[in-house]
């Protein structure tokens, strides 16, 4: 086994624990509910934001998931359109299936503080504590919005 190999299994042990839930808006959007998504939307395609806010531990102490997922009910009541999931009208055009299937919660537990993150001096391993997933294959089954805690 190559020393890069055994290296890149150390490095994603970091992050284990991995759990998945959704949240959905507190209340019932109705159904058969579609958005069309505009020409320019379909031009500028998929973006994927990926953002990492790393904490110190006073800052978050106590803080559960469930405080982070009660107030995002309320909040997708608002934009309810970012809980669907895309399919494809008979055409092949995508559109947006508003059916409340929520946004996809990643709940996952790390060994390392943030200081000993930051002293690995390898960046690239921030990527392991972000979702790296992408809308696809199964467009009817993506979220479009991921949140890892």
């Amino acid at each position: 086994m190559s020393s890069i190999h055994v290296e890149n299994q150390v490095h994603e042990n970091l992050v284990y624990d991995i759990k998945l839930s959704s949240v959905g808006p507190a209340k019932v959007t109705g159904t058969g509910l579609v958005y069309e998504p505009t020409n320019t939307d379909l031009i500028m395609k998929l973006h994927y934001l990926r953002g990492l806010y790393f904490f110190e531990h006073d800052a978050v102490e106590g803080l559960t998931v469930y405080d982070i997922k009660a107030p995002m009910f309320k909040l997708l009541n608002h934009f309810n359109i970012n809980c669907g999931r895309f399919r494809r009208s008979e055409s092949g055009r995508p559109y947006i299936k508003c059916n409340d299937c929520g946004v996809r919660i990643i709940e996952a537990r790390c060994k390392n503080t943030i200081d000993e993150w930051l002293e690995m001096k390898n960046y690239s391993l921030h990527r392991l504590l972000v979702s790296n997933q992408v809308l696809g294959p199964e467009l009817a089954f993506s979220p479009m919005i991921l949140v890892q805690v």
